[in-house]
């Protein structure tokens, strides 16, 4: 592929233009590196520079190293820890305003099969300690060729950037550079066909520390052992490209063209119709990749159009530098002298006497008897007659240690913490007698003072939020089945493209970190007793998830209230088919008597036309009976 705009093309040299980006972008940082390297050191306890310890052993003064800087910042890394942060997905469309579910448990699952928030925290703490953390978002197609996700922490120091970018989380960077030493034989794995001098970007002159720059140049038309190492470049910068909005002649719609297209276009209208297209003009950012040796190894768009796949967490800013700088910083002169003024009292005290006399000759009777029994208690040191009297024997005086030198010491070693803002409430200390109250406001005002520091790590999830998003939408929407956590319980759900393409990525505390399930279970516990009946059983269970105890016991519970309430239905169900039938029963009953009394009725009914309609019958019989003939008897 070839880009007659920026000159690169595969196998041809590396452009003057990006060796002087990268020149400029590794000078502006190199003082900054220099100090990154002493902020680890500093870290990892090793807080004397070389010449510093030659100069105490050449003085034989011991080397004493209390380091208080590294539990200080594992609490500000332990505190990101326990409050994890989750991404949603709200859609921009007309309706209610709620999170996407499957972008949502698609963006977790994402995390999951990547170990984002191990990465993650990897890359927090490398901003505490020296103001800049990277990780880069990438789908692996070498372990899977339908694609695994990736979000790897990346070193600090391998990381170059545009030197004239100010915004925080480098969100305003033109260009980022990761240059890395690999080994020979991985780099030809990665672009086959490359000799060693071809992969190795030596106008980088990034080289490690331990590399020793006399080593013989290997032939490169020989076989070389794959031990060697090379740099390689990999680089993501912007570009700003035309394009132009205009009416297609095959559909009539608006359409965008490129400019080689509206240019073609125009050209066959003209010479078919006479015409041509009237179209706007504008222009756009386009991300675009290489991987640089000495040659160009390959070209291309960006993984992602709208951000860089590498993504900055940085940390305060050095405006007069132009640089970022984190915790480790202003403990280290605390730490210094701390260590300098320990060195010295010790020495001090290793070299004044600790205890032992002053004698003259001839005090003792036996010198060699005195000296064994001297420091034995039990023991009988005889001397001269009148030595004791005439004060012959004289105590060495103790070391004296310069005053106020002890009030310095601590002084320093209090240093260390105050210019961190990190009170011992963060440390899990507390003063004897403090009310548990005041140490939770002391404790949230330590985090007040270390807000910037985790405002910068949001503000990274939003734009790795964004990386995300379009891995989602665009190389991972092939239907593959991903976990959905929802209400109730996980399920499997085929991961498809949405139709909706435009969202707003939003930034909330994880309801299963371990300090917002700690602060809201104990709110949780002060409201039960005032609503607790107010409360349905279900969301009593659905409250589980909020406290402290362990995911598996909450699962339990939760599997057991789920079988309770199937149970209670299933009782339920079968006392209504019961009150059905009992109700059918009576139903039964009431008509079967209903219908016996109206048969009585009737019979009854029938009695009386029947006795009615005889003694009309009897009493016609007797008035149309003969005159003279005896009277019937009615009956």
């Amino acid at each position: 592929m070839d880009d007659s705009m920026t000159g690169l093309a595969k196998g041809k040299p590396v452009p003057q233009r990006f060796k002087d980006w990268f020149i400029n972008d590794r000078n502006h940082t190199e003082k900054w590196r220099e100090e990154a390297k002493e902020d680890y050191e500093f870290v990892a306890g090793r807080q004397y520079s070389d010449d510093e310890i030659a100069a105490l052993k050449a003085k034989k003064r011991p080397i004493v190293v209390f380091n208080r800087i590294q539990p200080i910042v594992d609490s500000v890394y332990g505190q990101e820890i326990g409050n994890r942060r989750q991404v949603s997905y709200i859609p921009r469309e007309m309706g209610d305003v709620k999170p996407n579910e499957l972008m949502t448990g698609a963006a977790e699952w994402f995390r999951d099969q990547a170990h984002a928030e191990t990465h993650e925290s990897d890359a927090f703490l490398d901003m505490l300690i020296c103001g800049i953390g990277w990780t880069e978002t990438r789908i692996d197609m070498e372990e899977n060729p339908a694609g695994t996700p990736e979000i790897n922490r990346v070193d600090p120091m391998e990381m170059f950037w545009d030197y004239d970018a100010k915004r925080r989380n480098l969100s305003d960077a033109r260009r980022v550079w990761r240059a890395r030493r690999i080994p020979v034989s991985e780099a030809k794995a990665m672009f086959p066909g490359f000799a060693k001098a071809q992969l190795d970007a030596q106008w980088t002159m990034v080289r490690d520390r331990q590399e020793v720059e006399s080593a013989p140049e290997t032939d490169d038309g020989g076989e070389d052992s794959g031990d060697e190492l090379v740099t390689l470049v990999h680089a993501q910068w912007i570009e700003r490209e035309a394009y132009y909005i205009a009416e297609d002649p095959m559909s009539g719609q608006q359409g965008e063209f490129s400019v080689e297209e509206y240019q073609t276009t125009n050209k066959r209208m003209k010479q078919l119709m006479g015409t041509e297209m009237q179209g706007a003009r504008l222009m756009r950012k386009v991300r675009k990749q290489a991987f640089l040796g000495e040659v160009v190894l390959s070209y291309g768009p960006a993984p992602c159009p709208t951000q860089f796949s590498f993504v900055a967490i940085t940390g305060k800013r050095d405006r007069n530098k132009g640089t970022w700088y984190g915790l480790v910083r202003g403990m280290k002169d605390p730490q210094r002298w701390a260590n300098k003024w320990l060195s010295q009292m010790m020495h001090i005290m290793n070299s004044n006497a600790k205890g032992g006399l002053l004698a003259e000759k001839g005090a003792f009777r036996n010198q060699r008897q005195a000296e064994e029994s001297w420091a034995d208690p039990s023991a009988i040191t005889w001397m001269e007659d009148g030595s004791i009297q005439q004060q012959r024997i004289k105590e060495k005086p103790p070391a004296q240690f310069p005053a106020g030198f002890q009030q310095l010491t601590e002084f320093a070693i209090s240093s260390i913490r105050d210019t961190s803002g990190v009170s011992v409430e963060m440390l899990g200390l507390r003063e004897a007698g403090q009310a548990a109250s005041l140490e939770m406001q002391r404790r949230q005002a330590g985090m007040t003072i270390l807000q910037p520091f985790f405002d910068a790590l949001k503000h990274y999830r939003e734009l790795q939020g964004a990386v995300m998003l379009y891995y989602i939408q665009n190389d991972l929407s092939d239907g593959r089945l991903v976990k959905i956590v929802g209400d109730d319980n996980a399920q499997y759900v085929p991961l498809i493209r949405q139709a909706t393409s435009e969202y707003d990525i939003i930034i909330d505390d994880a309801p299963t970190s371990p300090n917002m399930k700690e602060a809201a279970w104990a709110t949780m516990m002060q409201l039960l007793p005032a609503f607790g009946q107010m409360i349905p059983p279900q969301m009593m269970v659905t409250l589980l998830e909020y406290s402290p105890l362990p995911s598996n016991v909450v699962e339990k519970l939760k599997q057991q209230a789920q079988q309770r309430q199937e149970q209670q239905a299933q009782a339920q169900q079968q006392q209504m088919q019961v009150a059905q039938q009992r109700e059918g029963a009576e139903v039964g009953k009431i008509e079967s008597e209903t219908e016996k009394n109206r048969a009585t009725a009737l019979n009854q009914a029938s009695q009386v036309e029947f006795e009615r309609a005889r003694m009309a019958t009897d009493m016609l019989q007797m008035f149309a009976a003969p005159q003279g003939q005896p009277e019937r008897a009615i009956q």
